[in-house]
This record gives structure tokens, sequence and C-alpha cells, in this order.
């Protein structure tokens, strides 16, 4: 059995705040190789995921906003946004599931915010992210 405890995400959190990408990662699976991969994420206010995209066929991604509000965009293939939304605290939005191809971005607008993310491995660095 894993725990995390508010001592931990602290600790992220704080991790997060003197990051470059104002973002930290904690890994829940013990592998690259994991069939599952699973990972929490820190960010705070001002961290922003630039546009991209996961190409292959199977790097489906889902995230849960379980702490603070993130700022969602989904683009077309010619960058221009197609969809834009709020996920996370006070908001009807806390799942969101991107299909391999989705071009999408996520800012963090509150203070800070956290989420847990899931998707299919192995993972393999040189496919993490395509950018348009």
């Amino acid at each position: 059995m894993r725990l995390i405890d508010t001592h931990q995400l602290d600790a992220l959190y704080e991790q997060a705040g003197h990051s470059a990408r104002l973002r930290a990662h904690l890994l829940m699976h013990n592998s690259h190789q994991d069939k599952v991969q699973r990972l929490l994420i820190a960010l705070v206010q001002g961290s922003y995921v630039d546009p991209h995209f996961h190409e292959l066929p199977h790097q489906w991604e889902m995230f849960i906003v379980m702490q603070g509000q993130v700022q969602v965009c989904l683009y077309g293939k010619d960058g221009g946004i197609i969809n834009q939304f709020v996920a996370g605290e006070n908001t009807a939005i806390n799942v969101v599931e991107f299909s391999p191809g989705d071009i999408h971005s996520v800012e963090c607008l509150s203070p800070r915010a956290l989420m847990m993310e899931v998707k299919e491995g192995p993972f393999d660095p040189s496919f993490a992210k395509a950018f348009i």
C-alpha cells in the first residue's frame, strides 16, 4: 500500500515553485515500462504546458484535477483554439481525457493545482510530446 500525505504534497508544491516550469511530478508507477503510467503533477500559478499532442496510437491521456483550477485548451491542426474551459474546484469539470492526436495545453489559474495523470505505457521519452 502507498499513501500520499499532505507533507508529501506540500513538498511537491515547494519543488514546483522552484522549478523553471513551475510544476513538479511524483511518479506513482515503478518503471517507464509499466502498462499504466500514473503520476501526480503539482502546478503553481503561471505554469503553462505548451500546446502539444501525443502521436502514437496508444497515447491517450487522462487527468483528474484534484485541487485548484486549470485552463484547458484544445486546438485544431491549424493551431486555432476549438475548445477552452476551466477544470477543477468549483467547476463542472474535474476529469479530462484526450485521444491520441488531440492538441492541447494546460495553464494553472489558481495559486496551486494538483492533477493525477493516467496514461497507457510503456513510456518512450522520444515520443513524449509532439508540437505543432
